[in-house]
């Protein structure tokens, strides 16, 4: 596995490190997209809901 990522690092010229920490950016921003769908749906929220949520989060913050 390390000889796959260090022949991966240099054909994108970049390190391991720097493949492995996209890697977990990735993985992390992918559970937490996961994560967000699966609440939007216990919710029963709809794509066309959000920018309204968000609208009316900002205004409540807003008036605090």
């Amino acid at each position: 596995m390390l000889e796959q990522a260090d022949r991966l690092a240099r054909a994108e010229n970049k390190t391991v490190d720097e493949l492995a920490n996209e890697a977990v950016r990735r993985y992390a921003l992918e559970k937490l997209v996961r994560y967000g769908r699966s609440r939007a749906v216990a919710l029963g929220l709809k794509p066309e809901d959000v920018d309204r949520l968000i609208a009316e989060s900002r205004d409540q913050a807003r008036s605090r």
